[in-house]
C-alpha cells in the first residue's frame, strides 16, 4: 500500500486475508504439474510395457505358426519325393517284365516257326 493511505489509517497496515504468496502458489503449481507428469509417465510406461508384451507374444505365436507350416511343407515335399523315387523303380520293374515277356514271346514265335533259339542250333 501507498504511504499516504498508511498515514491516514494510523500507520497500521490493513489485515490481509490468508492468501498464499505468489511463491507458494508457484511451488504448489509445480508440485501439481510434477504429479500430473509422473502419473502420465507411469501410464505411458505401463501401456508401452503391455504393448511390448503383446507384441512379443504375437511374434512367438507367429514364429511357431511358421515353424509348423514349414514342418508341414517338409512332410509334404518328402511324400511326393519318396513316391517319385519309388516310381522309377516301379516303372523299371514293369518295363523289365514287359521286355522279358516280349523277348519270351519273340522266342516262342521263332521256335514255333523253326527259326530260332537253341532248337535251331541243335538241328544244324
Amino acid at each position: 500500500m501507498s504511504g499516504w493511505l498508511q498515514e491516514k489509517m494510523g500507520g497500521a497496515t490493513p489485515a490481509k486475508p490468508a492468501e498464499p504468496s505468489v511463491q507458494d502458489r508457484a511451488i504448489a503449481a509445480k508440485d501439481q504439474a510434477g504429479t500430473f507428469i509422473g502419473e502420465q509417465t507411469q501410464a505411458v510406461t505401463k501401456a508401452a510395457t503391455e504393448t511390448a508384451g503383446a507384441a512379443k507374444q504375437k511374434a512367438a505365436d507367429t514364429a511357431q505358426y511358421v515353424q509348423d507350416r514349414a514342418a508341414d511343407a517338409v512332410q509334404y515335399t518328402k511324400g511326393p519325393a519318396a513316391a517319385e523315387k519309388e516310381a522309377p523303380n516301379v516303372f523299371q520293374q514293369a518295363g523289365g517284365q514287359v521286355m522279358g515277356a516280349a523277348v519270351g514271346a519273340k522266342d516262342a514265335v521263332m521256335n514255333t516257326l523253326g527259326m530260332g533259339g537253341d532248337a535251331a542250333a541243335e538241328k544244324k
